[in-house]
């Protein structure tokens, strides 16, 4: 791992890593600087959240070190996040020894070796990895490693999971090394010359255009050559539905800002072009007209993970999105003809047209937002003191869930990297991710134009509770990690009813309390708390739980004091809940 570029291992260690265990402390003595920093994480699930977190801003792998089957069915929906939220992450995980009388050394030793002797213990994450292997001998260890890197790091991006039982873990071998350079990822992919004339005649004929992404600003170059593409064509319009990453900034007058696929502005398109979109629109609520030409350019087109996925198209095209933006752009600027047809006066008005409902909708965002001192929170107050207080650069990791529509409107994110989430739906994401997307910046932060002081997590109380709180915060204070996190106290899921609203609109559970239908957490915890206690001995956390904009305005000055001298801060806003 180290020759391969590995810089930290996020490692919950068992009897199994005898070896690693061996080889951690032989490393940190004889390659001090040049060995990967080890952190002890107490919860599987943070461990795999801060290394996705990690590559959300690098792009690259970094370790996680299970133990056995027990702590591979730990990771959880940390492995379901990294899969559908295409983030590279390398686990490792030993087997159970496979012999019983001693016969190799790291034979079984201990009454748990065959409790923990699963039949198939690759098949628990199997569905969800790009790669999945066995080190079967150490005389090709390298080799089975850069294989897993190679599938982890090229596109569509993914966790990737290799084994290896005790046994094998503790063969002796001779020394031998690999050509880094031959164990490359595959690179990027381009449009064939025709879609490119295909795809830049549509979308300039076009009277509605739309573009529709999801994670296309996973790549920071990207944002800026979409802008590139929206002022060219006035008229066209960009809509964000993963909120994944910050793909086109919100205040730019074509941005129709972020949705999970439900906004009307599919409803009257004439074209849609799709950039790395898993789900553009909802078909029984959303759907383009009939009569629109759609087509879709992805590193995974076909989304070859998803079973039910029926999204119709007039072309597609398996293409890195950053280079196809590149190749339109460039065919735009080259082609004659249309230039001309772009000169027309209806191009001119649809820019200004633009313009005034951009500004329509960030008045009507504006209108929700009361921040005097005496106010209540509600997410609007929320995030319009986070914009207002806060760097412009500050990255904010988001998990949010009901809310993060709303605050993405308050927030308006438009600066690439700026906005992260899950692009999963494993709850419990982002108390690690946000520790990996700090890490990450202090030592990688490239195509990052100016970096970012601040990382800022807002998580629902739910998403907090899953995530195994206590961990998180004990590796942030004892690691030095400082992040601001706010806690969206309202009380309970709110998700749940939200879809059963969906399928019964008039059923008993929409007039039910939230209690009735379970779906409530009060009397709530004292969340502040809990964080607190968990990083008490480890250097400690500020907290504060606020319920007026007054005492949460002073608390974000007050943690903004405790990020500038390295310690994490805890918010805990509390918000009207429902009964």
């Amino acid at each position: 791992m180290i020759k391969a570029g590995v810089k930290a291992c996020f490692v919950n260690l068992g009897a199994d890593h005898a070896s690693i265990i061996e080889a951690i402390a032989k490393g940190k003595q004889e390659r001090p600087g040049r060995f990967p920093t080890i952190y002890t994480c107490p919860s599987e699930i943070t461990a795999i959240s801060m290394a996705d977190g990690f590559a959300r801003v690098t792009g690259r792998p970094q370790a996680v070190i299970a133990h056995v089957d027990v702590g591979t069915q730990a990771l959880a929906h940390g492995i379901h996040n990294a899969c559908v939220g295409r983030s590279p992450v390398f686990v490792f995980a030993g087997l159970t020894p496979f012999t019983e009388q001693g016969e190799l050394t790291g034979s079984r030793t201990e009454y748990m070796h065959w409790l923990q002797d699963a039949p198939d213990q690759k098949a628990i994450v199997r569905q969800y990895c790009r790669y999945t292997g066995d080190v079967r001998t150490g005389l090709n260890v390298k080799q089975s490693v850069g294989r897993a890197l190679q599938f982890a790091e090229s596109d569509p991006k993914g966790p990737v999971y290799l084994a290896s039982a005790r046994e094998t873990l503790a063969e002796e071998i001779e020394p031998y090394s690999l050509s880094q350079e031959q164990w490359k990822p595959i690179g990027p992919s381009a449009l064939p010359a025709q879609a490119v004339a295909t795809l830049s005649e549509a979308l300039v004929n076009a009277e509605r255009p739309l573009v529709v992404t999801g994670y296309s600003g996973r790549n920071r170059a990207c944002p800026r050559e979409l802008v590139g593409l929206a002022d060219r064509i006035p008229g066209l319009r960009v809509y964000d539905t993963g909120g994944s990453d910050m793909c086109f900034p919100m205040t730019h007058r074509a941005s129709q800002g972020f949705r999970l696929a439900l906004d009307e502005c599919t409803k009257d398109a004439d074209v849609l072009l799709l950039l790395d979109c898993d789900v553009p629109w909802i078909p029984s609520r959303n759907p383009p007209p009939k009569t629109a030409f759609i087509y879709h350019v992805d590193v995974d087109p076909l989304n070859y993970m998803m079973p039910v996925s029926f999204f119709a198209a007039h072309g597609r095209w398996k293409a890195d999105c950053c280079t196809a933006l590149r190749q339109i752009n460039a065919h735009l600027a080259e082609n004659d003809a249309l230039q001309q047809t772009l000169q027309e006066p209806k191009y001119k008005s649809r820019w200004d047209n633009l313009a005034r409902v951009h500004r329509s909708r960030v008045e009507s965002f504006e209108r929700l937002v009361n921040i005097k001192g005496d106010s209540t929170l509600d997410i609007h107050n929320i995030g319009a003191l986070l914009r207002q207080t806060l760097p412009r650069e500050t990255v904010y990791v988001v998990e949010a869930v009901t809310c993060s529509q709303s605050l993405s409107d308050q927030i308006m994110s438009s600066i690439p990297g700026s906005w992260l989430n899950c692009g999963g739906t494993g709850i419990g994401w982002s108390n690690g991710a946000a520790l990996g997307v700090r890490l990450a910046l202090n030592t990688h932060p490239e195509g990052y134009d100016i970096i970012p002081k601040i990382v800022c997590q807002v998580v629902g109380d739910g998403s907090f509770l899953c995530s195994a709180p206590a961990s998180a915060a004990w590796v942030a204070a004892k690691y030095q990690i400082p992040v601001l996190t706010i806690v969206l106290n309202n009380g309970g899921w709110n998700a749940p009813r939200a879809s059963a609203e969906l399928v019964y609109p008039d059923g008993l559970a929409a007039q039910a309390k939230n209690d009735d239908i379970n779906i409530s957490i009060q009397p709530t915890p004292n969340y502040a708390a809990l964080a607190a206690a968990a990083a008490d001995g480890c250097g400690g956390l500020l907290t504060a739980r606020p319920k007026t904009v007054e005492e949460f305005r002073q608390a974000l000055w007050s943690a903004e004091k405790a990020l500038e001298e390295g310690k994490g801060a805890l918010i805990e806003a509390i918000m009207l809940a429902r009964p």
